[in-house]
């Protein structure tokens, strides 16, 4: 028997593999479909204080391989989550909200309603690419790390950040000491990368309408540029932070490369869009799979294990 249970902060998931906010919890059919599926947890949309219909249509490309996207943060806002959040506490998974304010007042109001409800654990989202005018927060340490400081003061529940990649370690070292010192229990590694493109050659078009084509960029594009994050954090962090990788999750080997590098965790995005709910089930599967040749019992046993040169 395979145990592949694993532990954030107070969340305990039976299954590593989770959805990646963003993905399939927008609605509550689409959080009950993850309630019944084979997922660690349900995460949900990136609430904000009002309902928000994102940016104009078409804001998304993918296939197989890659997702470029400029949603805007599409979402009902965080009273409709707060209303039903309650109603998936038969599925016995960890329940966690995803909150993204445009101002620091806007993210104190969003977190005391969602610190309110029943919700097991916050992921402070610190890291969206494509708000057109708008700053992405976690490059901003010190404000990113003062709107973390007032909320983890508040609340004994689980409290994550979701951080975008940053290509300093200087930056990393900065953020992940001041995260522990702070005691935030964990970090979303990585949102999608800002800046991409596709242009269809044969239409001589480029494939999403706003900002001039231009958003985030996800898929299997951004794995190692994610797992190379989660080394990192893992490193600075000295292991005392929980990480969820996110980014390139397409098979059971992806899950094992992101545990090795120090993940408890992984998010699943594009493959969740293109195969739905089911995808938890095959990628277990896998995962289970490939633990067995591995004569691997106990998951937890290989988190952080990377071997160096």
């Amino acid at each position: 028997m395979i145990d592949l249970k694993t532990k954030i902060g107070f969340l305990i998931f039976n299954s590593p593999i989770v959805n990646a906010s963003g993905v399939w919890c927008t609605k509550e059919a689409e959080l009950k479909q993850l309630g019944a599926s084979d997922s660690g947890a349900i995460v949900f949309k990136t609430m904000t204080v009002k309902p928000r219909e994102g940016n104009p249509e078409p804001r998304l490309f993918i296939n197989k391989k890659i997702s470029i996207n400029s949603m805007g943060l599409p979402n009902l806002g965080v009273n409709y989550y707060c209303e039903m959040v309650s109603n998936l506490k038969k599925y016995d998974k960890p329940l966690i909200a995803s909150i993204a304010g445009f101002t620091e007042d806007e993210y104190d109001c969003l977190f005391k309603k969602v610190n309110s409800k029943s919700f097991d654990g916050i992921e402070v989202n610190l890291s969206c690419p494509n708000l057109i005018g708008k700053c992405i927060f976690a490059y901003d340490a010190v404000t990113s790390l003062r709107i973390l400081k007032k909320i983890r003061s508040k609340t004994k529940k689980t409290i994550g950040v979701k951080l975008p990649p940053y290509n300093d370690r200087g930056e990393i070292q900065r953020m992940a000491e001041g995260m522990i010192d702070i005691g935030v229990d964990f970090v979303t590694l990585i949102n999608s990368v800002p800046l991409g493109c596709v242009i269809d050659y044969k239409k001589e078009k480029i494939t999403i309408k706003p900002n001039m084509g231009i958003g985030g960029l996800g898929g299997e594009a951004i794995k190692p540029i994610a797992l190379a994050q989660t080394v990192l954090f893992r490193h600075f962090s000295k292991g005392k932070l929980g990480i969820i990788g996110v980014g390139g999750v397409n098979k059971g080997s992806d899950i094992y490369e992101y545990i090795l590098a120090g993940a408890s965790a992984v998010g699943i995005a594009t493959s969740l869009h293109n195969e739905g709910p089911k995808v938890f089930r095959r990628l277990k599967k896998e995962l289970v799979n490939l633990l067995k040749k591995k004569k691997i019992s106990v998951l937890t046993d290989k988190i952080g294990s990377l071997k160096q040169l």
